[in-house]
């Protein structure tokens, strides 16, 4: 089993989205996957037409600070995908996870524990947009990091801090590495080329790499959820999903299939 996290601490730039169809991808091609939603906006979970119980939310359960949860609790969206959900329920998880000792391996044990009943070949991680008790207990939680990056200026500071606080984490979690860049909401332009030309040289002297393709600005990619279904459901045939066919191809390689 291998756990892929999804991390940006900058918001709007297709986290979302691109966990959703790499999941989809991965069950569609024999791996049987989990989606975790740590988000505590829930999008993941909304954009399978799925909603949570605000005042308990599966995500708390899963990580064991409330009574804990078993297998049967999580959505099966398919024989190959199921779901832990999270609704802005979750906030209370950062309040309750300061206060406690090992507070960043709370989702690992999780993890582990949910895998002794499921045989899963990926678990993948949405996370928050912004950097907190839940965003660490996901980068500790992860064998690989993908971060989804929109080819424009303002992204880089963001970039910058997320890399130290990832080095930071390689102190207790030496076997946590990013994987890649994925390029999202693309627009053929200037700026866009420039900036796509800047994270390559710095994926580069990260030592890891940017994924192909870069993702088109699409607006069937951000239409998708609001009909509870998959892109790859929603649009197949449209540029957009076909992108994501081959990223999600190109990541799954990469995993060693």
């Amino acid at each position: 089993m291998k756990v892929i996290s999804l991390v940006n601490q900058k918001g709007g730039v297709a986290k979302t989205t691109t966990s959703a169809a790499l999941a989809d991808y991965f069950a569609r091609n024999g791996k049987k996957t989990l989606l975790v939603d740590f988000d505590p906006q829930g999008s993941l979970t909304t954009s399978f037409g799925l909603a949570d119980d605000t005042d308990n939310p599966q995500a708390l359960k899963f990580l064991s600070l409330d009574k804990g949860m078993s297998a049967a609790e999580i959505h099966k969206l398919t024989g190959m995908l199921n779901i832990v959900t999270a609704d802005i329920g979750l906030e209370k998880a950062n309040n309750v996870l300061a206060a406690k000792f090992g507070k960043e391996r709370y989702l690992r044990r999780a993890i582990e524990k949910i895998a002794q009943k499921e045989n899963y070949d990926y678990v993948i991680l949405d996370s928050n947009p912004s950097f907190s008790q839940l965003t660490i207990n996901v980068l500790y939680a992860s064998d690989k990091v993908l971060v989804p990056f929109k080819p424009e200026y303002n992204s880089f500071k963001g970039i910058m801090q997320l890399f130290e606080n990832i080095e930071e984490m390689k102190e207790i979690q030496p076997n946590l590495s990013v994987l890649g860049f994925v390029i999202t909401m693309a627009r053929r332009t200037k700026s866009t080329e420039e900036a796509i030309t800047a994270i390559k040289k710095f994926a580069e002297e990260q030592g890891c790499r940017v994924f192909s393709p870069a993702i088109r600005l699409a607006v069937d990619a951000a239409d998708a959820p609001s009909y509870g279904k998959s892109l790859h459901a929603y649009k197949p045939n449209s540029d957009v999903a076909k992108d994501y066919e081959r990223l999600s191809a190109a990541v799954l390689e990469a995993l060693g299939g």
